[in-house]
C-alpha cells in the first residue's frame, strides 16, 4: 500500500471509505489496508481486492470502479457468483494461514 500522498486517483476511488478510516489512524494508517491483485489458474489479473484490517473491504474487477463483491467480516458477500464467492473466501483464507503468525 502506498503513502497517502501516493495513491493514484483510481485506488483512491475503489478503497473510498477504507482510506478515509486509515488516514484517522495516523501517517502509519496504511499499514491497515491490504491489496491484492485476484488472479485466474493462467495468472491473469481479474480483480483488484483491497482489506480494511484483514477482514472488511471491496472486490473490483480489475483497473476500474466496477464492484463485483465485498468482505464482510473476513467473508466474501454480494455478488450471486457462488463459485466466485467460494474462492475469494477459500484464497483469503490461504492468505491468513500464511499470515498468522504476524
Amino acid at each position: 500500500m502506498p503513502s497517502f500522498d501516493e495513491v493514484g486517483v483510481l485506488l483512491r476511488e475503489q478503497l473510498g471509505p477504507l482510506l478515509e478510516q486509515a488516514a484517522e489512524d495516523g501517517p502509519d494508517g496504511t499499514e491497515l489496508i491490504t491489496l491484492f491483485d485476484v488472479l485466474d489458474e493462467g495468472g491473469q489479473h481479474l480483480y483488484d481486492l483491497h482489506l480494511f484490517c484483514g477482514d472488511d473491504g471491496q472486490v473490483h474487477r480489475a483497473g476500474t470502479l466496477e464492484h463485483v463483491a465485498s468482505f464482510s467480516q473476513g467473508g466474501a458477500t454480494g455478488s450471486d457468483d457462488a463459485a466466485m464467492l467460494a474462492a475469494l473466501d477459500a484464497a483469503l483464507a490461504e492468505w491468513a494461514a500464511g499470515h498468522a503468525s504476524e
